[in-house]
């Protein structure tokens, strides 16, 4: 038995003209005004940061510049409380009609979907499998295997597969989550859509105008993105075969799936 999930994993934001109060106030009232400490930023271009060790706002001395950071651990944090993505999309949305800032750009979008249980389907050795088979299609031109470890423990966090560039605007990454976490092998899989603007903004404008299309939008950018055809048709060109059935359980199974925390 296979359990699936869905959820946003990473969030980036650049919000102009504006200022950390401001935007605290206007898209975290909930959170306490005295957990946020300053301190130095670590990312490029930008000086310091205000954070309360999950939430990061990065900015730099001579703008008024804002990159809101939001980490997994952020995300699940958030969704702790009486949290909805669709109205903090609406907020940053919104952003300049309340002149809370004059212009935003959502940088990068990272959408989780975890397979847990004894019958997952869709690994890395999955995509290796079909590709040595030829009957893998995609509309990335590459596919990187990478057998990675932790550098602290040296232990192997498993064979993680990419399929795409990094450096583009859209890839898709698939990995061992268990294994990352220390738990054991083949329990537990992740597989991350990471997209950046203005796929990212494209996606986000599915979960605001209705939180139900995001599975939709979800399980078609997939199906778009990546094929695992069936191996026992008889039709020569392999991009005119058919889904795999598995393949099509799976993007039903997101389909179904809601957003985490609406």
């Amino acid at each position: 038995m296979t359990k699936m999930k869905t959820s946003i994993d990473f969030v980036s934001i650049s919000l102009m003209e504006t200022q950390f109060p401001t935007l605290m106030s206007y898209l975290f009232p909930g959170l306490q005004h005295d957990d946020w400490v300053e301190c130095q930023s670590g990312i490029k271009g930008f000086d310091r940061q205000y954070t309360n060790d999950k939430v990061r706002f990065h900015f730099a001395d001579n703008s008024k510049t804002q990159l809101l950071v939001l980490s997994g651990s952020a995300c699940r944090y958030l969704e702790t409380g009486n949290w909805s993505w669709q109205l903090f999309f609406e907020k940053v949305f919104n952003c300049k009609t309340t002149g809370v800032a004059t212009y935003f750009r959502i940088k990068r979008l990272d959408i989780a979907i975890d397979e847990r249980g004894s019958s997952i389907q869709l690994k890395p050795n999955t995509v290796d499998r079909y590709l040595k088979q030829g009957i893998f299609t995609s509309r990335a031109t590459r596919i990187l295997f990478l057998n990675e470890k932790k550098i602290a423990s040296r232990c192997s966090t498993g064979i993680s597969c990419y399929i795409g560039q990094r450096s583009s605007k859209a890839y898709i990454f698939i990995y061992d989550k268990g294994l990352e976490q220390g738990m054991d092998a083949d329990r537990w899989y992740r597989t991350e859509v990471r997209l950046r603007d203005p796929l990212a903004v494209e996606m986000v404008e599915y979960i605001v105008c209705d939180h139900r299309l995001f599975g939709i939008s979800v399980a078609e950018y997939l199906q778009k993105r990546m094929q695992f055809r069936s191996p026992t048709s008889t039709i020569k060109e392999v991009r005119r075969r058919p889904l795999v059935k598995w393949y099509g359980k799976y993007l039903d199974g997101i389909t179904a799936c809601e957003l985490s925390c609406r």
